[in-house]
C-alpha cells in the first residue's frame, strides 16, 4: 500500500519499509503500534535509569531487554542495538559503563521520537 509519508522510507534510526512489510502494509496498525511505543518507551527509559542508579544488573538487563524488544517491533534498529548492548553488559554484571550507554539510548530515543511524531503528524 503506497502512502504519502512525511518522512522518508528508511533512516538510520527507523526502518519504515521493514515495519510496513512486517504488518502487511496496514497503515492503521503502524499508527497504533507507533503510538503505543511512544507512550510506553518513556516509562521503560525511566525504569532503566532508576535501575542503573539502584545498581541492579538484573533490573537493568530486564528493562534493556524490554526496550530492545519494543524497538525491534517497530524497526527502530539503532535503538534496539544500543538497548541490546546495555542488556549484555548488565547480564555480565558490569554496570560500569551503564550511564554512558543509557545517555546514548536516551539521545537515540529523542531523535526517534521526533521522527515518529513527524510520521504520525504530531
Amino acid at each position: 500500500m503506497q502512502q504519502d509519508r512525511p518522512i522518508g522510507p528508511d533512516t538510520e534510526s527507523f526502518a519504515l519499509d521493514e515495519l510496513i512489510e512486517r504488518v502487511d502494509g496496514d497503515e492503521g496498525l503502524i499508527r497504533e503500534v507507533l503510538g503505543i511505543f511512544l507512550e510506553d518507551a518513556p516509562k521503560v527509559l525511566e525504569n532503566l535509569r532508576t535501575s542503573i542508579k539502584g545498581g541492579s544488573p538484573e533490573a537493568v538487563a530486564n528493562a534493556a531487554h524490554t526496550l530492545k524488544g519494543s524497538s525491534a517491533n517497530i524497526s527502530a534498529n539503532r535503538l534496539r542495538e544500543k538497548a541490546y548492548r546495555l542488556e549484555m553488559k548488565a547480564k555480565s554484571g558490569d554496570l560500569a559503563d551503564a550511564f554512558p550507554i543509557y545517555a546514548e539510548i536516551e539521545a537515540e530515543f529523542g531523535e526517534l521520537k521526533d521522527l515518529l511524531n513527524q510520521y504520525l503528524g504530531k
